[in-house]
């Protein structure tokens, strides 16, 4: 019993044992918050480079190259990206239709083309409820002529 009263008062490593009880929620939370920012950085390079294939196809209006535009300018680590492109044509009603479209006589056509790319984020650390990886998709619409 002597010995039981000699630690009933000590508070001697009372942080030690407070540390060690939130450290790993600290490092699961930093963890999570490095990969929140890696994936919103992988979106933008995902949104830039299919943007950029956009543009190009629309300088050009030949989206035979699109792929190989978009692969350039892609520097991201998503994994499984598939890029499609599409041309559509419009009248000033804005309901989009097959190229080439028959607008009436006062109207005017409008040609547009649409990036889409379609890919999967994989996470540093599996988290529970998450799937294998995190899907990502970005769509660039320009106009061509």
């Amino acid at each position: 019993m002597f010995y039981l009263n000699r630690y009933d008062k000590s508070e001697s490593g009372i942080a030690a044992v407070e540390f060690s009880m939130l450290a790993p929620v600290f490092v699961f939370m930093l963890v999570a918050t490095i990969d929140v920012g890696m994936y919103i950085i992988e979106r933008m390079k995902l949104q830039n480079s299919v943007q950029m294939a956009a543009n190009y196809v629309a300088q050009t209006a030949d989206d035979a190259n699109v792929q190989y535009v978009f692969e350039e300018g892609y520097q991201g680590k998503g994994t499984g990206i598939v890029l499609s492109s599409e041309f559509s044509c419009e009248c000033s009603d804005g309901e989009e239709q097959e190229c080439p479209s028959t607008c009436s006589s006062d109207d005017y056509q409008r040609r547009y083309i649409k990036v889409t790319a379609t890919g999967t984020f994989n996470p540093f650390f599996p988290y529970p409820g998450v799937m294998d990886g995190i899907s990502m998709q970005r769509m660039a619409r320009v106009r061509v002529d």
